[in-house]
């Protein structure tokens, strides 16, 4: 066989297996991308403490403060967790018990107040209806429970399991961080110099959507817990913790605290109350937070201006759920990456003249650097 005949054919044999294996594995990884995932977000946010402290160990036992900071991030989600189920749960579970007792004393009126009932009476609603419905509802409400009794042990078990799997994510990534950078650098065919660009777009990505959400889940929570207690809502703390960890989701996630409250508030005989917490909630809570501040904090630390901001991470998260949070903005920032590589080194015109409008505003932080 000719020994051009012979190389083609090499090629494309090694091309067919490549992809086979390429297909092989994601489908062994495709159950457990989640976790995965997540542990790799975890590396990418510890990994500057990561580093001093392997400084403090003379670069020693590499292992240790993987181990330890990966322990770290583990203790701290399951005492959300555990606030979550414990605190708030029980919370929950009083306001429900609550009502059912104005409700078994009182009917309706006990229920909803007195000036709402007659509010609701108006409009053609007698408190026999809305004792019936009141009824059906709570049946539903049990019945729902009582199905989900086993769909929340599935969710436990489901739980650990990826518990599980990210922190040995994280660990394993921490402790070979800088060689698995290293190689994968050295595996892409491109430039080097281009994959680094492409790598640290990605890891700036990572980071500011770790520190927006944080400083954002901080302020959505000190915000709700202020007007909460403006409104005189019962244990605003654990409304306001709440809310904090529910702006994970933008936008969408807040609400699914702060409207309820409200709501239950106006049901309670508050009306003006109840629509004070869904006004301030809305306008400071939401608004300023997701449409304001998120874009700042987020477009000047990932070289991309607020409309692409709003597109990677409601796009992204409409696209691949609560994760998106994060996939999206990568997506976007990768692609970015690499039309600023493609209009700096491979448009055959040469880079493009005048200023690139996909980046952040020139007087950000970002710029300014």
């Amino acid at each position: 066989m000719p020994t051009i005949e012979r190389t083609r054919l090499e090629r494309w044999t090694f091309l067919v297996l490549f992809v086979l294996a390429a297909y092989g594995f994601w489908r062994t990884l495709e159950p457990i991308w989640v976790p995965v995932l997540l542990g790799l977000v975890i590396a990418v946010g510890v990994y500057p403490l990561h580093e001093k402290l392997l400084r403090k160990f003379g670069g020693k036992h590499p292992g240790l403060p993987a181990a330890l900071l990966t322990g770290v991030v583990m203790v701290l989600s399951l005492s959300l967790a555990a606030f979550l189920v414990l605190v708030v749960g029980h919370r929950i579970v009083n306001l429900a018990q609550e009502m059912q007792g104005r409700y078994a004393n009182k009917g309706a009126v006990g229920l909803l107040g007195r000036d709402l009932s007659r509010s609701l009476g108006r409009f053609g609603l007698s408190s026999d209806d809305l004792q019936q419905r009141i009824a059906d509802a709570a049946s539903d409400v049990a019945t729902f429970m009582g199905k989900g009794l086993t769909s929340i042990v599935a969710g436990l078990v489901s739980a650990i399991f990826i518990l599980i799997f990210t922190a040995l994510t994280s660990y394993y990534l921490l402790r070979e961080g800088k060689e698995g950078t290293s190689w994968l650098v050295e595996m892409v065919p491109l430039p080097n110099g281009q994959v680094t660009e492409i790598v640290d777009d990605v890891r700036d990505v990572m980071r500011a959507m770790l520190l927006s959400t944080g400083l954002l889940a901080l302020y959505q929570g000190v915000a709700a817990g202020i007007g909460y207690w403006i409104f005189g809502v019962d244990s605003p703390l654990v409304w306001a913790s709440l809310t904090g960890l529910a702006s994970i989701l933008p936008a969408v996630g807040t609400a699914l605290v702060w409207v309820p409250v409200g709501i239950v508030v106006m049901l309670t005989g508050n009306i003006g109350k109840g629509i004070g917490v869904l006004a301030w909630s809305a306008a400071l809570v939401v608004f300023v937070a997701d449409y304001v501040l998120r874009p700042k904090l987020v477009g000047t630390r990932i070289k991309m201006n607020d409309l692409l901001v709003f597109i990677a991470i409601f796009g992204g998260i409409e696209a691949f759920g609560v994760l998106g949070i994060i996939l999206g903005p990568i997506a976007v920032a990768v692609l970015l990456a690499l039309l600023r590589i493609y209009q700096r080194d491979y448009r055959p015109e040469g880079p493009v003249p005048g200023p690139d409008p996909t980046q952040a505003e020139r007087g950000s932080p970002q710029n300014a650097s």
